[in-house]
This record gives C-alpha cells, sequence and structure tokens, in this order.
C-alpha cells in the first residue's frame, strides 16, 4: 500500500493518472459527485487512451417506491462489466457508490453469455436466459435493458451499449450479427459476436429469488408477532409491508427496490473493488471520505429508526446501510495508493509499504492580466520548467500561440488541447500546467460528445391501436376496428377496417395506407366521428383549406413585404462580439451555434429580421438572444427585450446585466418593480439613447416609452401577451429586427413546410450533461411527503409541491405546514390576481419561501437552480407530456434533483387511471413514451405557433392531415403544381399481397410498415422498403413484395387519374382457347389488365407513341368518354409490365394534352 501526501484538488490528478496509466483498470474513490465530476475533467487531459467513466453517488435508498428511473443503475452496470472484461477503464466513484453492498462478481460472471457469429442457439432458451439477466421483451427495443423477438430476429440492448445488437438466425444457426439505430430501427455495421451482460443488479435466479421470499417472509413475521405484543396496529403495518415485498420478489419486478434487501438473497455480498482483478485502487484525501461517509450513515440511521418505529422495516434491514468499517476494507488491498494534502496518520490503514511526499502548488491566478502572465512565464522559463498551457478550444490556444510569440516564448512553452480546473505546478520535477480558468476570468467548460442518433425517425404512426380514432383523407375521422384479412378472386388481400357514424364500415386496402392517419388533437379530446355519406367531412375539409390558403398567402405577402423594405444592415462581427462569446462558460451545443449564425447572417442582411428561437427551457435560447443582442448595441443601436411576466423580466435583466458588465453598454428594466419615478427617469434615458438596452413587460409598449434609435426587439414567448399588445407589436416589427423566443417545441413537418415563408431556427440538443432526474412513482403518504421535504430543506433546497386542483390546495399547504414545521409554504395558482402570484413567485426564487404549492402554472420560463425537488400529487392525472414539462424544472443545476410521481393510496384506479400509471412508470423507467410527450408538444407548439382560428382547423382535421394540407398549400403558392387528390385509384391486381402474420406477428409494427408500404414512390423507395424488411424482420415473402410493388403502381396511376387497373375476365371457348369478353382470343396463360382513366387525363400523342414502342401489339389503347388501355402480359411478367407501363406514361407526361 502506498501513501502520497502533498496532493489535493486538481493537483491529484497528475499523480493519480501515473498509476492509471500503468495498470489497466483503476478505481479512484472521492468523497462526492461534485469531486467525481472535477476530477474526471482533469484526468481526462493526462489519461488518453483509457475511459473515465464517473457513476453517480447513492442516495435515499430507504423509499418505497413502484418505480424508478434507471439511469443509476444502468452506469454501475457499465462499470461493472467494463472491470469484469478486462477494458481498459478508469472508475471515478463517490464514496457512496464504492461501499454500496452488490451481488458477488461471479454471479455477474456466470450469468453472462457471448453469442458467436455461425453458432447453434436455442432461441426459447435465450429469451429465458435474458429475462432472467432483467432484460424487459418490448415490441420494439427503444431503451437499454430490453429485447425483442420477430420471428428469427432478436433485439437486444444492453446497458453498456452505444448502440443495440441485432442477431439473426438461419433455423438454430446465427446467421448474423449487427448493430442498429434506435431511430430508424435500420442495421449499421456487422459484428463477429454479442457480449450479453445483465441488465439489473439482482439477477433473477429462481433458486435465489425462492430463499429470499422465505426468508424474508420468515424474518417479517417474527417481527410482527414481537411487535403484536405492544401494538396490533405496527403488527398489522409489518404485516403488509412484508407482503408487499414477497410480492416484488414472487413476481421479480422493482429490482431497483430489492437491492436494498440484498442480504436476503446473498450470504455474502461485496463492494465494487472486488469486481476489480489486478489493476490498482486509489483513495482521494481519506478524512473527507470518511466525514462525509460518516454524516451519510448517521442520516441513514435516524431515517431507519423512524422508519422501525412506524412498522416500514425491521431491524435486519439495517444490513444494507454500508458505513466506515466497509470503506476501510479497501485498505486490506496491497495494490491500493492513498492520496492525502498532507503527512498524516490515516484510520484504518495501519501501515505503508511506502510513502512519498509531493510538493505541489497552485498556479497564480492571473484575471485576464496579461502582463502578469507575461513575467510569471518568464520565471518559469527562466528556472528551467517546462510548462504547458492547456486550453478547451482551439481558438483560445491559438490567441495564447500569438501572445506567447509577441513576448519571445513561443519555442519554450507547449501548448495542449484539453480541459483543466486550475493550474498545477510541480517544483521538484519542474513542470508546470497553466489552464485557460488561471489566465481568464472565465473558461469553457468542455462536454463530452453524446452519441448521436443518425437515421430517418421512425414514423409517429407506430403506436396506432384498435379503439384508436383515425382521419381517412377522403372520408373524414373514424374508429380504428382492426387490420381484417380477405380473400379477392382467389387472393388474399388485407384491409384496414375503420368504423364511422352509424354503423358504417369502411374497408380501406393496405397499400392506401397513406391516406389514413392516426387522429391526433389537442390533450387528447375525443373528435367527432363522421358519417360515411354526406358532405360534412368534405365541407370541414374545405374549410380548413381555405384558411391554411389564406394564411400561408399572408405569410408570403408578409415576407415578400420584409425584403422589400429596407432595414438596418448590421456589420459583420468586431473583436468586442469575439470577446463577448468568449466570456460564456460552457462549451456551445451544434444547436446553437447553428442558430446564432443563422440569426447574424439575417442581422447583417438590409432588410428586417423576423426570426423564430425554438428550443426546451434550459437549451440555451437566453445565451443564443444574448449574442444578437450584443450585435446590435455594439452597433449603436439599442435592443429590447420584451416578456410576458415580471418575474421573468428580472430573470433576463439579471443574467443580461451579468453577461455584458466588462462591457461599456448600460442595460436596465422596466416593470412594476421599479417606482414610478425610477421608470420616468428610465423613459427619458430611453429617449436620449442613454441606455443600450432594456427588459420590460408589456410596459415596454405603452405610448410615453420612445426609443432614440431600435434595432432588435427579443420577444420571449409572445403567445402569452393579449391582442391589444400583439397587434402593437406588429407594428414596431415593421422597421426593426425581431426575434421571437418560443419554449415549446414547434413540429419539424411544420418547419420544413414553412422553411422559405417563416424563418425558424430550433435547438434540439440539450446542453451540457446534467444528472438524469431520480424519478420515483410512489403511494401518496403523509409521512414520506414530510421525509422528502426535510430532506431537501437539509440540504438547503427548495420543493416545489404540484396539486392541479385550485379547490383544496390551501388544505394542502396547510397540511404541510403542519408536517414539515420549518417549511415556509408559498400557494401559487391561476386564479390568484397577477400581482399577487407574482410577489409568491418572487418569494419563492429569491428564497424567502421554500416550499411551492402550486397548480401547473408553474412558470414555464424560470430557472430555480435552488429547486431541486419536485412532488406531484395524483400524478395519474396528468398526461405524460404534462409531466415531462413539469420534470423538467428542477435538475437545472450540478446538484441531483428528484421528482415523486405520487398517486393516491388504496384507490380503485379506473382503467384509464391505471393504462397512465402503467404508462407513467415505464416512461420513469426506461424514458419510454418520450416520444409521445414530446408529440403532444409539439401540437401544442404548432397551435401557438399558428393562432386560435388555425388550431381549431387542426382539430377538426386532426394534426397529420393538417400539416400535409399546410405543406400542399405553401408549395402551391410557391407556383408548383399540386394534383387534386381525386378518389382513390382501385387497384385490383389478381396477386396476394399482404404481411404475413407469421412475418410480423404485432399489430402496431404491421401497421408501420404497411404505412412506410404505402409511401412507395420510385424503384429507389421499393429497393430501400425492401431492404428495411429484410434488415429487421428477415427474408421478405412473396405476398409482402407483391404489396411493396401494388403500392408503387397506385401511386403512378394516381398520377396519371387512372381510376381503376384490373384483370379482364376471360372465358374459355371449344378447343381450349380462351376468348376475352371483348372477343379476342389469347393463350390460356395469358392474362389482359385493362387501366381505366378518368375522363380528364394527362395522356398524350407522344406517351402513346412510347407505350408503343415499348409493348407492340401487346398494349391497345381506347379513346372516347372511357378511355382506357388494354395490356396482355402473363403471371410471371405481371408486376414487371403494369410498373413498366405506368412508369413510361408518367414519365411522358410533359407533353400533358387528353385522350379522346
Amino acid at each position: 500500500m502506498i501513501n502520497i501526501s502533498g496532493v489535493s484538488e486538481s493537483r491529484v490528478a497528475p499523480a493519480a493518472a501515473y498509476y492509471a496509466n500503468q495498470k489497466d483498470q483503476s478505481i479512484i474513490i472521492v468523497s462526492t459527485d461534485v469531486r467525481a465530476k472535477r476530477l474526471a475533467s482533469d484526468l481526462s487531459f493526462f489519461v488518453q487512451d483509457k475511459e473515465i467513466l464517473t457513476l453517480p453517488g447513492e442516495e435515499q435508498f430507504l423509499l418505497r417506491y413502484a418505480a424508478k428511473n434507471q439511469d443509476q443503475m444502468i452506469t454501475r452496470l457499465r462499470a461493472l462489466k467494463a472491470l469484469r472484461t478486462g477494458q481498459p477503464v478508469v472508475i471515478i466513484a463517490p464514496v457512496s457508490a464504492a461501499v454500496k453492498k452488490i451481488a458477488p462478481h461471479s454471479y455477474f460472471e456466470k450469468s453472462s453469455f457471448r453469442v458467436q457469429l455461425g453458432e447453434e442457439i436455442a432461441l426459447e432458451a435465450v429469451k429465458r436466459r435474458l429475462v432472467e439477466l432483467g432484460y424487459e421483451r418490448m415490441e420494439i427495443v427503444d431503451a437499454r435493458g430490453q429485447f425483442s423477438v420477430r420471428g428469427g430476429i432478436l433485439d437486444i440492448y444492453t446497458p453498456d451499449g452505444n448502440a443495440p445488437y441485432r442477431i439473426e438466425l438461419f433455423g438454430s444457426e446465427v446467421d448474423s450479427i449487427r448493430t442498429f439505430d434506435i431511430d430508424s430501427q435500420r442495421s449499421l455495421e456487422n459484428l463477429q459476436f454479442a457480449e450479453i451482460y445483465p441488465a439489473e443488479q439482482m439477477l433473477s435466479e429462481r433458486e435465489i429469488f425462492t430463499e429470499a421470499e422465505a426468508k424474508i417472509r420468515k424474518a417479517y413475521s417474527r417481527a410482527a408477532q414481537k411487535a403484536a405484543t405492544g401494538s396490533e396496529a405496527l403488527a398489522e403495518k409489518l404485516r403488509v409491508t412484508g407482503e408487499e415485498l414477497c410480492e416484488y420478489v414472487a413476481h421479480v419486478s422493482n429490482q431497483q427496490l430489492l437491492e436494498n434487501y440484498i442480504h436476503y438473497f446473498y450470504d455474502h455480498t461485496e463492494y465494487l473493488w472486488d469486481y476489480l482483478d489486478g489493476g490498482c485502487v486509489m483513495v482521494d484525501d481519506p478524512d473527507r471520505i470518511e466525514e462525509t461517509l460518516q454524516l451519510r450513515t448517521e442520516e441513514l440511521r435516524e431515517d431507519f429508526k423512524v422508519m422501525l418505529e412506524r412498522g416500514q422495516v425491521i431491524a435486519e434491514d439495517a444490513a444494507v446501510i454500508s458505513d466506515q468499517t466497509d470503506f476501510r476494507k479497501v485498505y486490506d488491498r496491497s495494490d491500493t495508493v492513498v492520496f492525502t494534502p498532507f503527512p498524516k496518520r490515516i484510520a484504518g490503514a495501519e501501515t505503508f509499504d511506502q510513502v512519498y511526499n509531493l510538493q505541489s502548488r497552485q498556479v497564480l491566478t492571473f484575471h485576464g492580466k496579461m502582463n502578469v502572465l507575461e513575467s510569471e512565464l518568464k520565471t518559469y522559463v527562466k528556472k528551467g520548467y517546462r510548462v504547458t498551457i492547456v486550453c478547451a478550444s482551439a481558438e483560445r490556444l491559438n490567441n495564447l500561440r500569438e501572445f506567447a510569440d509577441r513576448i519571445g516564448l513561443l519555442e519554450k512553452i507547449r501548448f495542449a488541447q484539453g480541459s483543466l480546473t486550475a493550474g498545477i505546478d510541480l517544483p521538484t520535477e519542474k513542470v508546470c500546467y497553466i489552464s485557460e480558468a488561471d489566465i481568464f476570468e472565465t473558461h469553457k467548460k468542455v462536454r463530452k460528445k453524446k452519441y448521436k442518433d443518425k437515421g430517418q425517425k421512425l414514423q409517429s404512426f407506430a403506436d396506432m391501436r384498435e379503439g384508436d380514432f383515425v382521419v381517412h383523407e377522403n372520408h373524414g375521422i373514424g374508429k380504428f376496428v382492426g387490420i381484417e384479412q380477405l380473400s379477392v378472386q382467389g387472393e388474399k388481400k388485407d384491409y384496414i377496417k375503420i368504423k364511422y357514424a352509424g354503423n358504417d364500415m369502411l374497408y380501406v386496402p393496405v397499400e392506401q395506407m397513406d391516406i389514413v392517419q392516426k387522429y391526433i388533437g389537442s390533450d387528447g379530446g375525443a373528435p367527432r366521428i363522421n358519417k360515411l355519406s354526406g358532405g360534412e367531412w368534405k365541407a370541414t375539409k374545405a374549410k380548413a383549406k381555405a384558411a391554411i390558403a389564406v394564411m400561408a398567402k399572408d405569410l408570403i405577402d408578409l415576407y415578400a413585404a420584409r425584403s422589400m423594405k429596407p432595414g438596418h444592415s448590421f456589420g459583420k462581427d468586431t473583436v468586442w462580439q469575439k470577446e463577448f462569446e468568449e466570456a460564456f462558460p460552457y462549451e456551445e451545443t451544434g444547436d446553437q451555434l447553428r442558430a446564432i449564425e443563422e440569426i447574424k447572417q439575417d442581422m447583417e442582411k438590409p432588410f428586417s429580421m423576423d426570426r423564430l428561437l425554438c428550443g426546451d427551457v434550459g437549451f440555451g435560447k437566453t445565451e443564443v438572444a444574448a449574442r444578437a443582442l450584443f450585435k446590435c448595441v455594439s452597433d449603436g443601436l439599442q435592443a429590447a427585450v420584451l416578456v410576458p411576466t415580471t418575474i421573468l423580466a428580472n430573470q433576463h435583466y439579471y443574467t443580461l446585466k451579468e453577461r455584458f458588465e466588462h462591457f461599456p453598454f448600460k442595460v436596465e428594466v422596466l416593470s412594476r418593480f421599479r417606482t414610478p419615478a425610477q421608470q420616468e427617469q428610465i423613459i427619458t434615458e430611453l429617449q436620449k439613447g442613454n441606455i443600450d438596452l432594456i427588459i420590460g413587460t408589456h410596459r415596454l409598449l405603452s405610448k410615453d416609452v420612445r426609443f432614440k434609435e431600435l434595432g432588435l426587439l427579443v420577444i420571449d414567448e409572445e403567445q402569452r401577451f393579449g391582442v391589444e399588445d400583439k397587434e402593437t407589436i406588429k407594428k414596431i416589427k415593421n422597421n426593426v429586427d425581431v426575434l421571437t423566443l418560443s419554449a415549446t417545441p414547434i413540429p419539424r413537418t411544420l418547419n420544413m413546410s414553412l422553411t422559405g415563408i417563416k424563418d425558424m431556427s430550433l435547438i434540439e440538443e440539450a446542453p451540457e450533461e446534467r444528472y438524469p432526474v431520480q424519478t420515483y412513482v410512489l403511494e401518496q403518504d403523509d409521512r414520506l411527503l414530510k421525509d422528502v421535504i426535510e430532506r431537501e430543506l437539509g440540504r438547503a433546497g427548495q420543493v416545489f409541491v404540484v396539486f392541479n386542483r385550485v379547490k383544496g390546495i390551501q388544505q394542502i399547504a396547510a397540511k404541510i405546514e403542519e408536517l414539515v414545521p420549518d417549511a415556509v409554504v408559498g400557494v401559487g395558482h391561476g386564479q390568484m390576481n397577477e400581482h399577487a402570484l407574482e410577489n409568491v413567485m418572487l418569494d419563492f426564487i429569491e428564497g424567502r419561501s421554500n416550499v411551492l404549492v402550486a397548480t401547473t402554472i408553474i412558470e414555464s420560463g424560470l430557472d430555480i437552480p435552488n429547486a431541486n425537488t419536485m412532488i406531484v400529487l395524483d400524478a395519474d392525472h396528468y398526461g405524460l407530456s404534462q409531466l415531462y414539462q413539469l420534470r423538467g424544472r428542477v435538475g437545472r443545476s450540478n446538484r441531483l434533483a428528484y421528482a415523486y410521481l405520487m398517486y393516491q393510496k388504496d384507490k380503485v384506479l379506473t382503467e384509464v387511471a391505471e393504462k397512465r400509471l402503467k404508462a407513467i412508470r415505464e416512461f420513469t423507467e426506461f424514458g419510454a413514451g418520450f416520444k409521445v410527450a414530446m408529440r403532444d408538444l409539439e401540437i401544442r407548439g404548432a397551435g401557438n405557433l399558428l393562432g386560435t382560428a388555425q388550431s381549431g382547423h387542426m382539430m377538426n382535421v386532426g394534426y397529420e392531415l393538417y400539416c400535409k394540407m399546410v405543406d400542399e398549400a405553401v408549395r402551391a403558392l410557391q407556383g408548383e403544381i399540386i394534383g387534386e387528390r381525386k378518389e382513390e385509384t382501385s387497384v385490383e391486381i389478381p396477386l396476394s399481397a399482404y404481411i404475413p402474420e407469421t412475418y410480423i406477428e404485432n399489430e402496431s409494427l404491421k401497421l408501420s410498415m404497411y404505412k412506410k408500404i404505402a409511401s412507395v414512390r420510385t424503384y429507389d423507395d421499393e429497393d430501400e422498403i425492401l431492404d428495411e424488411l429484410l434488415d429487421r424482420f428477415g427474408d421478405v415473402p412473396q405476398a409482402t413484395v407483391n404489396l411493396v410493388q401494388i403500392s408503387h403502381a397506385r401511386y403512378l396511376a394516381e398520377m396519371l387519374s387512372v381510376t381503376r387497373i384490373y384483370q379482364e375476365k376471360t372465358e374459355t371457348v371449344p378447343g381450349g382457347r380462351a376468348r376475352g369478353t371483348a372477343g379476342r382470343s389469347a393463350a390460356p396463360e395469358t392474362m389482359r389488365m385493362v387501366f381505366q382513366f378518368a375522363q380528364v387525363n394527362p395522356l398524350s400523342g407522344y406517351a402513346l407513341f412510347n407505350l408503343t414502342e415499348r409493348f407492340g401489339q401487346k398494349a391497345f389503347v381506347h379513346g372516347g368518354v372511357e378511355p382506357f388501355i388494354r395490356l396482355s402480359t402473363d403471371r410471371k411478367n405481371l408486376m414487371k409490365d403494369v410498373l413498366g407501363l405506368l412508369e413510361i406514361l408518367n414519365e411522358s407526361k410533359k407533353g400533358a394534352g387528353k385522350v379522346s
């Protein structure tokens, strides 16, 4: 065992790197999460060839919950797998994670398995094995810890994988192993083997679980008997708790909760370092670690005592609490290295084999004073030091190289790109690292690039279920009953069955799926079902179409008018602009940089900008706006930020004041928090041009507010302003640049459609990696409420309690005050007057209250970094999108945040609420349903973008059809010819065309593929869809190939105004020859296909000439009132000839005329 003293903070990194680089694997134990993150950042500079994994701290495990998010567990499993497979890795663990008791590594190892190309496997056995390893079977794999089986194809997403595996079998032989993309579900690369490791820490071996259940039952029964002598209520509580636990064990569910009872499952448990073979364990500052651990253990023991009195645990359960004794076992290893700030005795470590005292110092902090840096560098060089300057960005590194060149030290200093939290001076070694954090007042925090998914997103259609409302473009809104297979002329075909008003049924051939969409309205309200007959739907659609056309025309006119009007053309970026942008302490996301670039380009044009910037709360819109504001004021013009509430005004004011403080620009705020005298003063200064940047509420729009020269107006959440305010804004927009910010995402489809007539920038990439919000689903309980609130207040944080009914909200607040006497509770809801509500919110933001009981009115734009616990009461009453948005209000700082989704105890849940709760659990555990939540939000975003009138039309025709109509309207106005959709072409080709049950069993998956097949337009599309089918489901059956080709034929036929394609009946005459109804004879195997055209059609002489050239006498053309073409072919060449004929006619459409 080795002790190295004289190192602390960032100076531990080079010493730790020295040992980490000598071994393949090492574990570093630190005191807290924050320390782990900082050390990981520093270490990444010194250790380049190993993965550095940071484990999250373990907290709060004595909580009873029904579901919990899996992020922490998945990170832990990744680390354990890395350790057991000999992967080169450095694991940095806060002590709470290092001393967590886990299953012995022998179990972890024996449960893992490897699938090799060419080997024989039994699929049923593999499925059972995966379930034992904690994998959940799903229809489609879209999160870690899941698997799915489709015929001979097995998809598995392991906890440590960047992408899931797809294993394809030929009989029982492994035919191929590939990774695939989660969004497009398409394969990425071929592999030789796949290693499958557990997806849970507790492995569900039947024998172990059965024994554990018996032990728990016995222990709890004994405790209940003992308690019964004193209190029957306590005894009953213990029996209920014991039963509940046994139920989890019997059903192998809620395994994360069962980790707290691990001592019932395994006779001896292990710690993180027991998974390390060889390698090296390092301990960073044992005194800090012991102190942290002692506090944690005391707190847990206190909690445990309370729970013991309540009958929620029994004495034996305390075995799971780890303390200093557990931690000190790390010193039993001979390979342990201990870092201490100075030489001293270490509790638990009696003797060391080697002791070194390193001299290390922190580097001077220069605060941007380059003359001080110059003299310090010269001193270092004179003393013979090897100096390295470390910067995160290449740009800053180049600036410093130029600086070194100017002072004549370029040859004597090394420069390196990377991240160090602080500089390091090692006098004995004469080595010195200076970080940009030492030189400048701000430095960029570099974020690791996340694994970015590529590939086209799966269509949102995949979640259509029986009983859902659907929209048929020609017949309106009905109810989807299911897929029905019918036999037509002896050939099997699948149809979508839709029920309309009055029990009318419509059977839609699956190749027409592209004109059927799931009905999506606002907040899941049920729409009116249409009648099949009658003109009601046509009228609704026509109304929507007319309104959309007007809107699109208005947008185009507005765009054109703005392009004609001269506006201020801002200059190129200045040196100041560069400095301002470099002062931003984080690395920008790609989306942020793109949005900034788009906005600057608009500002530099000679006409005024009107751009919309969309992005979720906390995705960095304010920074993008700040750069545009800076560009405006540094060009000598004034800028204004208009916000809907006083609180947001204050928040923006403080943020922007801080960002602008090193530059000679005056920033002010105009709101009711300023006295009348101050307001007068500000208005006068504005008019004189003495204020450069003003932030304000609608007070800014008053007639008495005048600017000397306004250059840019930034509007936050425009949809929240009143009608009059909006009119005033419209007038301002005429001649200044305007940037509108919105926190509700906008549907991508709509964004694409409006490209060129409405300028939009989207920020979809989340900022630096925050901790995922620890989410629990649990029963509502006063004691729990008390514990959770006390715990957050105990770490000087604040708590949101969401209760979405105004009636009863005061009682909830009173109950919290009674349960937690230290809580200062504020109450906010939408029925309060605006000022009262703002005061409540302000008290909370400024920390005068620490618990806010509110309806979902909690400000969407508000950033309260200190509020890191959210409790949602009656969570089963909310939609996923609401919960997703609410959860996003916490976890905005570098502290671990918690969301508790509570539902009423013992309440008989309705089927809908039960379903919703199940969805919430899945959403919590896997992030499942995230796409649904996002889509709900996007619809709201679309409504905000287009205004109330348009929202009404969107509800009437459904969201997908509405987006399609907007797209068509815009294209039509831009001069494209949009074919009016006639009645559907009837394609009656005598071939079986469907997806067999044996090929795709799952109905919603089958629907999703039918939808894709129906959108085939070209031969390339055909190849693409057949590739996808082969990749995801195995060899494509002939009936499905037929369907793809028929779908292509239907599209081409529609383009040509073909009303029907069918086989002409033939009759056999004596002598065995077949005679057609037109009287001509043909060979028995010959088939005659008839293509009937509408009277108005695009057939031309040129087309018919090309047709004759290709098919000769096989094609017969008939003009007149009912034009048709008859084509003689045979079964073998049927689809090739049908597609060939339609393709020739389509290509020849250019000389459009009409056959008559």
